[in-house]
């Protein structure tokens, strides 16, 4: 896979985290395994390369920014750093398993012409949603508008996908929103056509940890977003 994908992994105040991450990429997948690329906007003595030094030399590029660049900025240097045709985003609190099969879920993707970006189950929860506007009210409900064995093509998907690198670079993420990042991106996607799906066969294990002094700061930046699209709500149904 180390000609066609890489694995982009975000991390900040979490270096044990991604160190399991980047573990699992090589334990289920060795010499197989895609180009792993880590950028780390942390303080210097949290950081991924200085706590984990085993789990850095076993990752092809580290990008190391100034402090707390945010996670949309960091996925858009993490997009331009490389040159593989295909993506692998999955948040740092995630582990490759067995049931990941990410060498099946990368060989869907480039089989059919109406995907650009596919997604696997998040401990099997991070069902797929569709998105669509109700007023001032931008709803997001479980669903999907059409299914193929296990294959669901729906508008929103968990933080574990895989993504051709061009679609992701012509979207990009928001870096104004450092949370309330995540429906912004799939809500352009949808304006933008861009084909989403989940594959409910495959999924990442996911086990949330919160980075010491984390703070979410998320109603200052869900007001943003909804300003951004002159919504005034977010419901998850």
């Amino acid at each position: 896979m180390r000609d066609q994908v890489t694995f982009c992994i975000k991390t900040i105040h979490r270096p044990q985290c991604c160190a399991a991450l980047v573990r699992s990429i090589h334990e289920h997948y060795g010499s197989d395994r895609p180009l792993i690329h880590v950028l780390d906007d942390g303080q210097p003595e949290l950081r991924f390369s200085a706590n984990c030094p085993a789990e850095a030399a076993m990752v092809d590029q580290i990008i190391e920014t100034e402090f707390d660049i945010g996670l949309s900025a960091g996925r858009n240097r993490l997009l331009d750093a490389g040159d593989t045709p295909i993506v692998v985003f999955a948040d740092d609190d995630h582990m490759v398993t067995e049931q990941t099969r990410l060498p099946e879920l990368v060989r869907k993707l480039n089989a059919r012409h109406d995907l650009d970006l596919l997604a696997a189950l998040s401990n099997h929860q991070e069902r797929p949603k569709l998105m669509k506007v109700d007023g001032k009210r931008l709803r997001i409900p479980h669903g999907h508008y059409r299914r193929q064995g296990s294959l669901r093509w729906c508008h929103y998907v968990g933080n574990c996908f895989v993504a051709y690198r061009d679609i992701l670079q012509a979207i990009r993420w928001d870096e104004s929103l450092k949370v309330e990042e995540h429906w912004d991106f799939f809500w352009r996607c949808k304006i933008a056509g861009v084909n989403v799906a989940c594959d409910i066969s495959h999924s990442f294990k996911h086990e949330h940890i919160d980075p010491p002094g984390y703070r979410r700061r998320r109603p200052e930046f869900q007001k943003a977003a909804l300003r951004k699209h002159g919504i005034e709500r977010v419901i998850w149904r």
